[in-house]
């Protein structure tokens, strides 16, 4: 678990009017329920929203709901060191069985600390069918103080068995804008690298993290790239992998971002290519080769093109090496 949000159920109420009420009366009336699940747009934002809700449980001199950050228990949350708060990530692809497995042994050996235990599930519409089923046998049988909250951008995925077991909290759309002028106003960068930052890494510290690093600009300039040498010269396109893409995106992660990068590109394509309206919302400064990239290209190669690149994402997570998967990619998308 890394470090925890200070956030406030005051900032919570701003933009969440109904989610913090609804909780600040659970904790009021000491009738919080064994399971949630927080669904919404914006992950970062749900996981701080988890995070308060235990740190105002697990507080011990807490103003009304307010945690007061300063007793044992809000240091040790905030430093990610208290025993009974715990926070599940996907391992890969998925959240596998045994993760849920280690998750509720954690529970049953620890306690210690006090009378209550919380556990918060990242993506987890992410879980496997069989790490589901495990979850879904402890729901039945939670034992007293034990809280799940699951953290879902996709709650439409989840086992209908798990949704119905829990009490589902549904999040308004957050203003990406107004994260993306923070982030301009923090690390002095572009709007348009701001918000491709927020849509490739899946929490706000690490996109403000990306942003102060050169690597991330010049990634978007080799996507950049690689566009051009696709509409212009695409019999080049294993020549610019080896000479120019895999000396940047050299491990499994960084690829990964170089991938997620190029999808989000295709996307905004598909988008220009069927509504004539249609302004880019990420590259924007690109419009000139948005419209050489799908001038000639029908729909159903820019819609092989995005599979392709989620399939070589995939064969990343399978733990096939990047140099061959980026290999394949420029393979399929010759073919294309």
């Amino acid at each position: 678990m890394g470090t925890v949000t200070n956030m406030s159920f005051q900032e919570l109420a701003k933009s969440q009017t109904v989610i913090a009420k609804v909780i600040e009366n659970s904790i009021v009336a000491q009738k919080v329920g064994h399971a949630y699940i927080f669904s919404g747009d914006y992950e970062p934002y749900l996981i701080e929203t988890a995070q308060l809700f235990a740190k105002s449980l697990f507080c011990e001199s807490p103003d009304g709901v307010e945690p007061c950050g300063s007793c044992r228990n809000c240091r040790r949350m905030d430093s990610g060191n208290l025993v009974d708060y715990m926070e599940v990530e996907p391992d890969g692809a998925s959240i596998k069985k045994e993760q849920v497995q280690q998750l509720l042994s954690d529970l049953s050996l620890r306690g210690a600390e006090g009378d209550r235990q919380i556990y918060v599930i990242h993506q987890a519409h992410k879980m496997t069918p069989q790490a589901a089923n495990s979850l879904l046998k402890f729901f039945e049988e939670p034992g007293v103080g034990k809280l799940a909250i699951l953290v879902t951008t996709q709650p439409q995925l989840l086992l209908p068995t798990i949704r119905s077991r829990a009490q589902h909290l549904v999040f308004r759309p957050i203003d990406r804008e107004r994260l993306v002028e923070t982030l301009v106003a923090d690390v002095q960068c572009t709007s348009d690298l701001a918000r491709l930052a927020l849509e490739t890494y899946p929490k706000f510290e690490d996109a403000r993290e990306a942003l102060h690093n050169d690597w991330f600009v010049q990634a978007y300039g080799l996507v950049v790239q690689l566009v051009e040498v696709l509409t212009k010269r695409p019999q080049e396109l294993l020549l610019f992998a080896q000479e120019k893409w895999l000396g940047h995106f050299k491990g499994r992660n960084e690829l990964r971002v170089g991938l997620e990068l190029f999808g989000n590109w295709l996307e905004q394509a598909l988008h220009f290519k069927v509504r004539t309206d249609y302004v880019p919302e990420l590259f924007t400064k690109e419009q000139a080769l948005y419209t050489a990239f799908v001038k000639d290209r029908p729909v159903h190669k820019i819609v092989h093109a995005i599979e392709s690149v989620h399939e070589a994402i995939r064969r990343l997570e399978a733990n096939v090496n990047p140099q061959l998967t980026f290999e394949r990619l420029t393979f399929d998308l010759q073919k294309g």
